[in-house]
């Protein structure tokens, strides 16, 4: 079939439209980019202005540009949406929209450069964007805690097991467990090293098995070793703590810190560790199937500025109506994926309803506007 005919770059039309759509893309997300960068660094000179540590505005500009690279992934679907409706209007607006459609293209036909650009980014996005975006947000996100909240992350897992952090006015304490059994709250194979303020080792508790109850960890034959004392063994033994599951699961490594190479590894140590994986899972298939998710978008923006309108209101109108169903699916696709999150809706399921949504609207959207040409 034509439509599928690869070689379209061979035509001077379709490299033509690929080109006009490339520099809005650009232009667009430098924007973006631009706004986004004025906005947090003078969030972030607000928040450092009390820190006597922070004196450099050189550093407060790094900082700024890591923090921007949050915001990549929620930019790229709004970028290719706007840069639809920008080009596709551009050309109606110096009548070469009609000029296009009277050489017999069809919408789809029209549409299928913008396509095309949208998997290329993709593959650049997975192979180059996202490993270095996702570097420079755990980076941004490490140095926030670190200065902005006093403390390193109070959980992490690996190969060796869970490690957690935990302190009171007393003294630190890192617990390290080999296993989670969610339903019980229970941890197994646990270690508790206990050190006063100033790092000075205080004692050392041994247990099979530790229940994380509220503001209390319990132990069932605990095995305590002390400086300079004998080994002793307590029936229960209870420890103080700040933390709870909540906080524990919450302080895991952001999805978005992480590469989507490095994610299903990560996925899988939760998995042993006894954790919930589905936020990482939803985030990873959601990355997935991005570009059908951006097909979807373009269809849909395209839909609505192919067609040519005589009035500015007609113009004004269709836009309008663009816009509101691109806002609608994006409502829509994020309330599903929360679903997801909340293990209300599959996880596969979820991440990819979205993408099969947008894609059959805008379809319909796109075959409407032709027969109403």
């Amino acid at each position: 079939m034509e439509f599928f005919n690869l070689n379209f770059f061979n035509k001077k039309l379709e490299k033509y439209l690929i080109k006009r759509f490339f520099f809005n893309f650009i232009l667009f997300i430098l924007l973006s980019l631009f706004i986004l960068f004025l906005i947090e660094f003078v969030e972030l000179l607000r928040r450092t202005s009390e820190n006597p540590n922070i004196s450099s505005v050189y550093y407060i500009l790094y900082l700024a540009l890591l923090k921007i690279t949050e915001s990549i992934v929620f930019i790229i679907p709004i970028a290719i949406f706007v840069t639809t409706m920008i080009t596709c209007r551009s050309f109606n607006r110096h009548r070469e929209m009609i000029i296009i459609q009277n050489t017999g293209l069809h919408s789809f036909k029209i549409l299928y450069p913008f396509i095309f650009f949208a998997f290329i980014f993709c593959i650049i996005y997975f192979v180059i964007l996202n490993p270095f975006f996702s570097h420079a947000t755990n980076s941004y996100q490490k140095i926030e805690q670190e200065i902005f909240r006093g403390a390193l992350s109070k959980t992490s897992i690996s190969k060796s097991g869970i490690w957690l952090r935990q302190g009171s006015q007393k003294n630190k304490i890192v617990i390290r467990a080999s296993n989670f059994l969610p339903k019980e709250s229970l941890f197994k194979d646990v270690t508790f090293y206990i050190f006063t303020k100033k790092n000075n080792f205080m004692e050392r508790i041994d247990a099979k098995e530790a229940t994380l109850k509220e503001n209390f960890w319990v132990m069932n034959n605990a095995i305590i070793n002390r400086p300079n004392k004998k080994v002793v063994t307590i029936d229960e033994y209870t420890v103080k703590t700040n933390l709870s599951i909540n906080k524990i699961e919450n302080s895991f490594l952001d999805p978005a810190s992480l590469s989507i190479w490095k994610i299903p590894n990560f996925i899988n140590l939760l998995k042993e560790s006894g954790f919930s994986a589905t936020k990482h899972k939803i985030y990873l298939y959601k990355t997935i199937f991005l570009p059908f998710f951006l097909i979807g978008l373009i269809l849909i923006a395209g839909a609505f500025t192919i067609k040519f309108t005589k009035t500015k209101a007609s113009t004004f109108f269709l836009i309008l109506s663009g816009s509101i169903a691109g806002f609608l699916i994006y409502v829509i696709s994020e309330y599903i994926y929360s679903l997801g999150i909340a293990n209300k809706l599959p996880t596969l399921l979820a991440s990819l309803s979205p993408s099969i949504i947008t894609i059959l609207v805008g379809i319909f959207f796109v075959i409407h506007f032709e027969k109403t040409n």
